[in-house]
Formats: C-alpha cells, structure tokens, sequence
C-alpha cells in the first residue's frame, strides 16, 4: 500500500516541477514581450549559469582575459600570469574532459563578468557585483591550485579585452583592474 503511495506522489512531483518549469519560461517570455528585450534582475541572475555565453559566434573581436599577480612571502609582487592557458589534448579528453569543462565553465564566468562591467553606469563600484566576488574568489582558488595555500601573501587582478591573430596577441586594453588585496 506505502509502495503505490509512494509512487504515485513521485508522478505527482515529476509533473509539478514540469508544471513549475514551463511557468518560469513562460513568466520569461512575457517579460520579453511587454518589456524590453534585455533581461535583468536579480531572480534571472542564477539563470545565466545554465546557459553558456555564445556571443563568441556573433563577432570576431575581443576577447575577456583574466590576469593575475601574487604578492609573494618575500613581500615582492611578482609578474602577471593568464588565468586560462590553453589545455593540453588527449584522445581520452574525448570521453571525459573534467579539467577543460572546468576552465570553460571559469571563461564562461569571466564572459558574464566583462558583460557585466560594460553594464555598468560609470562611478558605479564593480566590487558590489555578484560577478566581480565569483572572480575574486576564482583569482585565490587560481593563486592555491597553482602555488599553495601558504605560498602567497597578496593579489591583484586584471581583465583584459585582447584579440589574437595567428602570430599572437595583437591588441590589449585593461578593462579592469582590481584593488591590491593582501590575506
């Protein structure tokens, strides 16, 4: 008797957490239609995770990077270093890949954080952005996987909008540059 109780209210939860998506994208959809076609607040902020930036198809242009700089135990700054490298390939990346999903999913991070800031009004302070604290945190998670935990007293970060060519990078400008935070 429990056993068909049971099921029956999973076949109930099933169809009200569809009943709920399709309400949410239908409350979207309407927003789109009565108001203006760019979509904003916070309750959609948590919906962007989800879906990656695809605005790389749209136009060849720049490109958000993310550098940092550590200051060391021998209180010295050293030089900047990019966040993202390439990965290297394997032909078992083609089944399982966790390590570039992760560095997509960082880049993709990093897309909305560059979207973000040209959102912006100008005097407004990027750190009060939910998108500027993910990438602060991802910079000292960057800073303990890639030196320790104990090997770095500071940081600094940058996001720097570059194009490429096939000899390199061909142009560079600062997007933002962090304050110099010291742990």
């Amino acid at each position: 008797m429990s056993g068909r109780i049971g099921a029956k209210i999973r076949r109930m939860s099933s169809r009200l957490t569809l009943v709920w998506i399709a309400l949410y994208f239908l409350l979207l959809l309407l927003t789109l239609r009565w108001s203006s076609k760019i979509i904003r607040g916070p309750w959609l902020f948590l919906l962007r995770a989800f879906f990656p930036n695809w605005k790389f198809f749209h136009a060849v242009g720049y490109v958000p990077h993310l550098y940092v700089r550590h200051l060391g135990n021998d209180a010295t700054w050293r030089d900047w270093h990019w966040v993202y490298p390439r990965r290297t390939r394997r032909l078992w990346h083609l089944v399982h890949n966790t390590d570039v999903n992760l560095a997509l999913a960082e880049q993709n991070l990093l897309d909305h954080f560059a979207n973000d800031l040209n959102d912006l009004p100008d005097g407004e302070d990027a750190r009060q952005l939910v998108t500027y604290q993910l990438v602060d945190r991802l910079v000292r998670f960057d800073l303990d996987r890639r030196l320790g935990a104990r090997a770095w007293r500071g940081y600094q970060f940058e996001v720097r909008m570059e194009r490429s060519n096939a000899q390199g990078i061909e142009a560079t400008q600062t997007m933002l540059r962090s304050p110099e935070c010291t742990v």
